[in-house]
């Protein structure tokens, strides 16, 4: 009996060849939304009979999802390898570099990634006819007319939101270039965003309009959506490309987590914590908060009259979301201002509490809009936007923060005088390894052209030090792939930090960036900006 309930607490699902990083996302997000089961991808390896089974599992009681990747050939099972993670394009590197090990294969470019991921998001997730009585499995978000699940008729592209993000969603619409409206039906209300190639003109929900719209989709996890082709409309509320739309809902998103873990209420009475009647003090005490329109917050500031509610402080100015909630995190965080509820009369206990579950599958859909698909490392914008968070937070605290500045590229021709990008599989195991040595809270991502960046809160320079090279011992100790090792690896870091280098964050970057064309002009592969402060050794 025992060995059934296990069994049937499984999800089988087969792909037709190697997972992309879209598929090991999906995997994860219904690993977080099932604690109790278990899901097993099975997909085809090169050699004939061969066959490769991916196994994710969420603990019921808390922790990362643990991975497993086993290889079976010939009745012969192998457990390659054993890992407990919640980053799902750290899942899918490390599958890559393994199925590179095995097989011999070449990484592909990251054009051609991108190439292989768009046809297999015309495939979708099935469960053996034994097991059609389980849960349905997740699709692939699917562009085009051939999905048996396109029954809509007028629809190209229709699903539901419990199975398919609506960040994917917007961006495999902006992908393939459409054109059209896109339909989403929820409890909250109906929705409706029209596209021209891709790009959004405009939307309109219940709730806003424009681009606060697409702020307040990317929160929406219930419900169905239609595309309907070539259908138009005079209206133009939106002229921002969508990434940029992303990453601001994105941050809104942020903010509100922030707001939502300080216990905060929207119909919670503000009150004020300090009586501030001087503009000078209140732009002193905002100086280290959220970049936000002062006249906007003074305004709010000066509605707090501790008997309105944040809902109906914002109806009174008419705020959009994207206005008044980081308005409302620079009142508590600077501590200008507070909330409560008004008191109840009479004796009366405290209600008994129950814990909140975080919703983990929401908040991995979110980072993984702010990746690379091909590396799994966050873009540039994402950087800068946690950079300023980490500065501000360090401000407030006194806590430093260093920002590391580093590339990585092969030597060729005469004495090494050639310097190009590592390749794509080369890169992603180089990511790996960096992902292992740095820690939970330290991010890696793009920067300009072909450099990287770390953000390393807590961290002094001589931290940013000895941290730099703890990755170049990791980066040199085998070889990153076939003539990529340490004889023809070219690495050079540079870091600086605050506040021992500058107070300001807009010269943390510059520093940076000095001290990495030091360390590249000279033979030393670390240099911190303050070495260059320094007197020369006689």
């Amino acid at each position: 009996m025992q060995k059934e309930k296990q069994y049937a607490a499984k999800s089988i699902q087969i792909l037709p060849g190697n997972p992309t990083a879209t598929a090991i996302h999906q995997i994860l997000t219904w690993a977080l939304e099932n604690l109790d089961k278990q899901v097993e991808v099975i997909w085809p390896a090169a050699t004939r009979g061969a066959e490769y089974k991916l196994t994710a599992h969420a603990d019921p009681m808390g922790g990362d999802p643990q991975w497993k990747l086993i290889a079976s050939n010939a009745g012969q099972a192998a457990l390659l390898w054993d890992f407990t993670s919640c980053d799902s394009l750290l899942v899918f590197n490390r599958i890559e570099a393994s199925l590179n090990d095995r097989e011999g294969t070449q990484h592909v470019t990251a054009q051609s990634a991108t190439q292989e991921e768009q046809a297999e998001e015309k495939a979708f997730f099935y469960i053996p006819d034994a097991l059609t009585k389980q849960r349905a499995t997740i699709p692939i978000p699917v562009v085009g007319g051939d999905n048996p699940l396109n029954r809509t008729t007028g629809t190209v592209l229709n699903g539901d939101l419990a199975f398919v993000q609506i960040g994917a969603l917007l961006q495999s619409i902006a992908l393939a270039k459409m054109t059209g409206r896109l339909e989403i039906q929820s409890d909250v209300g109906a929705a409706e965003v029209f596209f021209i190639d891709g790009q959004p003109i405009h939307a309109t929900s219940p709730i806003a309009k424009g681009p606060e719209c697409i702020y307040e989709l990317i929160t929406w996890k219930d419900g169905r959506f239609f595309f309907q082709p070539k259908v138009m409309t005079k209206h133009k509320t939106i002229s921002e490309p969508l990434d940029s739309l992303i990453i601001q809902g994105a941050q809104i998103f942020d903010k509100q987590n922030f707001l939502k873990n300080s216990g905060f209420k929207a119909d919670a009475v503000m009150v004020k914590t300090q009586k501030i009647v001087d503009e000078g003090e209140l732009r002193k005490l905002l100086k280290p908060a959220i970049p936000v329109d002062f006249v906007a917050q003074r305004r709010f500031y000066d509605a707090i009259d501790d008997k309105l509610s944040t809902d109906e402080i914002v109806a009174k100015l008419g705020y959009a979301r994207s206005l008044w909630v980081p308005i409302v995190c620079n009142m508590l965080s600077c501590g200008l201002a507070a909330f409560t509820k008004p008191a109840k009369k009479g004796n009366q206990s405290l209600p008994a509490l129950e814990p909140k579950t975080v919703d983990s599958a929401a908040i991995q859909s979110v980072i993984m809009q702010l990746r690379r698909g091909d590396t799994g490392m966050f873009n540039f914008p994402a950087f800068l936007y946690f950079l300023e968070q980490e500065y501000f937070r360090g401000h407030r605290s006194g806590r430093p923060v260093s920002v590391i500045v580093f590339e990585m590229r092969v030597k060729s021709g005469p004495n090494g005088s050639i310097r190009e990008p590592l390749p794509i599989g080369a890169l992603r195991e180089a990511v790996l390894r960096i992902s292992q040595a740095k820690r939970h809270n330290d991010l890696l991502a793009h920067y300009e052209a072909f450099d990287y960046a770390l953000l390393c809160p807590d961290t002094n320079r001589e931290g940013a030090r000895v941290f730099a090279k703890r990755l170049i011992a990791a980066l040199t100790k085998s070889p990153l792939s076939t003539g990529v090792d340490e004889r023809t690896l070219s690495l050079s870091f540079g870091a600086a930090c605050v506040p021992e280098d500058f107070l300001e964050l807009g010269l943390l970057l510059s520093a940076a960036e000095a001290a990495k064309g030091n360390a590249l002009q000279g033979d030393t592969p670390v240099v911190l900006y303050n070495d260059l402060l320094l007197p020369p050794s006689p």
